[in-house]
């Protein structure tokens, strides 16, 4: 017996309805969870899913009128479950962005420096499992603007949301200790890269195409138009990391260093040289020479008041230095091709200049628009004499005081101090020692748990200050 034409789109419809239902009571599951932060970022985040889902159900109603064509009536279903499966990828976007997830601590205190630096766009924060730090954009699905019939919730969730929403991803395990969140400087550092520009005819690039040619015609290529287009687009993306290696310099003084440095070590592998990124040896030389950088240097203070001297190597011995360039060359073409690997050795010739005047160009951007985000050697030097022999008698890093004035410590302050108790004091914090226990990592659980209270005790401190 056959099914009739009606009889078979209530029957989609239904299963539609099914799976909009579930996705649904996830939503309202979700809105109840906890989410750490004040901007709202996740929020906002299921209203747009919200609005969605409840654009797909007002199909499915319009489906199961009776006087909907069929032909209508079976396009709105296929319309609805396209929204449903729309729905559900954004969910997942969402993953590891509850308290449960990411330390709570850390939050508003990332959201402070995303303010500080002048990013106005929607974002939220969430752990993932893997040693990586990512700032993502979602651009909005032009779709969701020209949809026909839109749900109200939909239309005002849209409204509620400063486009591209951000979302920043920090490690849960591998680099999950709080020195290493440092890195968040750089990611932001994205967010603000076109303000960064580097100034017309500066630097002569005529060096690094003589090389480019050379090479190419010792691979037996040419130098083409196509090749100039990916050359450029190289370097725009080594560029990119330039610019975001200055931020976090500028944010997190050696905190970034040594945070980046570890990163390199963990994460790495190779010479951390691609189409998309600048060796990693590179990025680790132009950082340090910014902390020598001034009188005082963040270097000179961070050893005069811990004894350790910051080389080049400090953190991150490891590290790979790049071989001659015909060894390059040989290893990146296999990876990327002749082409690619050719632009990439090429590029060395003018690469440290390059970074060199992104690092000076991104001083310039943020002592203009964000100097208060500026973490200099004179609060390197307050924070690590206030703070650093406190730490090893387990009191985190709250407050400074000088006479009647109190200030909280910053949450780059509080990094730094992390850094240096965890490279020069880490024998000296005191805890008990599990049975068969490793005293390095029961010391490192130790100072994780202090700095994330004085990052949180610091934040209540700043909070209350701020109340009128």
């Amino acid at each position: 017996m056959s099914i009739s034409t009606r009889a078979a789109i209530d029957l989609s419809r239904q299963a539609a309805a099914f799976f909009l239902q579930r996705l649904g009571r996830e939503v309202s599951r979700l809105h109840g969870v906890t989410y750490p932060g004040h901007h709202r970022g996740p929020e906002k985040w299921l209203d747009v899913v919200s609005g969605v889902l409840d654009t797909a159900v007002g199909y499915l109603e319009a489906a199961a009128d009776p006087t909907t064509p069929d032909v209508d009536a079976a396009q709105r279903i296929a319309d609805a479950e396209a929204l449903g499966s729309g729905a559900y990828d954004l969910l997942r976007e969402l993953d590891g962005a509850d308290a449960d997830q990411i330390p709570h601590q850390i939050v508003k205190p990332f959201q402070r420096w995303v303010d500080g630096l002048g990013i106005g766009n929607t974002i939220f924060f969430r752990a993932d499992h893997v040693a990586n730090y990512e700032l993502a954009r979602f651009h909005l699905d032009k779709s969701l603007y020209n949809i026909n019939d839109p749900a109200p919730s939909l239309v005002e969730a849209l409204k509620a949301v400063n486009w591209p929403f951000m979302r920043l991803t920090v490690p849960s395990q591998a680099l999950g200790m709080l020195p290493h969140f440092a890195i968040v400087g750089h990611e932001l550092g994205h967010a603000i890269q076109d303000k960064i520009v580097l100034p017309p005819g500066k630097l002569d690039f005529m060096p690094f195409y003589a090389a480019l040619a050379a090479r190419l015609k010792k691979a037996g290529l040419k130098l083409t138009t196509d090749t100039n287009l990916k050359a450029q687009s190289v370097l725009a993306s080594w560029a990119q990391e330039f610019k975001s290696d200055a931020v976090g310099l500028l944010v997190a003084g050696p905190a970034f260093f040594f945070a980046l440095g570890g990163f390199f070590e963990i994460a790495g592998g190779g010479y951390g040289i691609s189409p998309s990124h600048p060796p990693s040896a590179l990025r680790r030389q132009l950082v340090l020479a910014g902390l020598r950088a001034g009188l005082p240097s963040h270097s000179e203070v961070f050893e005069a008041v811990t004894g350790l001297r910051i080389e080049e190597d400090t953190n991150s011995p490891h590290v790979a230095r790049l071989p001659d360039d015909d060894t390059l060359f040989s290893s990146l073409r296999a990876k990327y091709g002749a082409e690619h690997a050719a632009i990439c050795v090429a590029l060395l010739t003018v690469a440290k200049p390059v970074g060199d005047a992104l690092f000076a160009e991104a001083e310039v951007v943020l002592k203009r628009d964000s100097t208060a985000m500026l973490y200099g050697p004179n609060r390197l030097r307050a924070d690590l004499e206030d703070h650093l022999e406190p730490l090893c008698a387990l009191i985190p890093p709250i407050e400074r005081r000088d006479g009647a004035i109190v200030e909280a410590t910053s949450l780059a302050g509080n990094l730094n101090v992390g850094w240096a108790a965890l490279l020069t004091k880490l024998d000296r914090i005191k805890v008990d020692i599990p049975p068969n226990g490793n005293p390095d990592t029961a010391k490192m659980e130790k100072l994780h748990e202090l700095l994330l209270k004085g990052v949180e005790l610091a934040e209540a401190r700043m909070t209350w200050d701020e109340c009128p």
